[in-house]
């Protein structure tokens, strides 16, 4: 009797060694089979526009930065037709007559996930084409503010997701290089506030008093709308979900992992019944 339950023990233990094989191999395909998540790309990352040059000071130092008050325009399909910033500088000196700087658009991951249509790496590109060399910087010295306009040459959509405002490094090649870090406020054309229109009767008004009481009226409403730029108070850089999304497998391998794990089970219990029963 007793070597027919310790048979039945071997029995069930190999049984249940087989089963928790299978469940570690199903729980391993659950995590390898995750769908592959891309990079995080960080706006600027490349140090100069996608076919363009570097910022070249001919030797000058100086320092640049991006105020917070960017703007945009778009069209009526949500692509972006111009982006307009404020540069701070502070400079060592003064800067020699040639010197330039360029300021380039570059993308963040909002933006390459929410436009790009799966082509991430093409709409980087896209977005990085658009780019000012600024010349007017040649002959500065002291502080000031440089007005950047960047006119969208290569087009790109700006549904969702914000673009970013970046100065092109120098050279890294050449000893001494510079680089500035400094960012714009993220924009996008959802975030772009539309002018309403009026009908032209409605701009005339109907007598002299009339016409002081709208005007004043209209200047306190424009400057309201004005106080608020397109796309500020967006996060110049967020995080993803992507990064989250990859700490969690596919649903389908977590149901079959369940139902293995549960097989695991029933048959250890069912084993347990046999060996006592066995037994008796």
């Amino acid at each position: 009797m007793s070597t027919l339950v310790s048979t039945q023990s071997g029995r069930a233990s190999r049984t249940m060694i087989v089963i928790a094989a299978l469940a570690a191999l199903a729980l391993s395909i659950a995590f390898g089979l995750r769908p592959p998540t891309a990079a995080a790309f960080t706006p600027g990352e490349n140090n100069h526009p996608n076919g363009g040059p570097y910022s070249d000071l001919k030797g000058g130092t100086a320092t640049f930065t991006f105020q917070q008050n960017g703007t945009l325009t778009c069209d009526s399909e949500d692509n972006a037709l111009s982006f307009s910033f404020k540069v701070d500088y502070d400079i060592t000196g003064t800067l020699p007559d040639d010197a330039t700087l360029v300021v380039y658009l570059s993308p963040n991951n909002g933006a390459i996930e929410g436009n790009s249509g799966g082509d991430d790496a093409g709409y980087i590109a896209d977005v990085e084409s658009n780019f000012e060399i600024v010349t007017d910087v040649g002959g500065l010295s002291g502080t000031g503010t440089l007005d950047v306009n960047v006119t969208i040459s290569s087009p790109f959509q700006l549904v969702t997701g914000g673009v970013l405002g970046v100065f092109a490094s120098e050279d890294p090649s050449v000893e001494g290089a510079q680089s500035w870090s400094s960012k714009t406020n993220s924009l996008n054309c959802s975030e772009q506030e539309e002018s309403a229109p009026g009908s032209v009767a409605e701009s005339v008004p109907a007598s002299a008093e009339q016409s002081v009481g709208a005007s004043a009226e209209a200047s306190a409403e424009a400057s309201g709308e004005q106080s608020e730029k397109a796309g500020e108070g967006t996060p110049e850089e967020s995080q993803t979900d992507s990064a989250l999304f990859a700490l969690g497998s596919s649903p389908l391998a977590t149901i079959a992992f369940s139902l293995i794990l549960l097989a695991s089970l029933g048959a250890l219990a069912y084993a347990n019944v046999k060996t006592v029963r066995s037994r008796i």
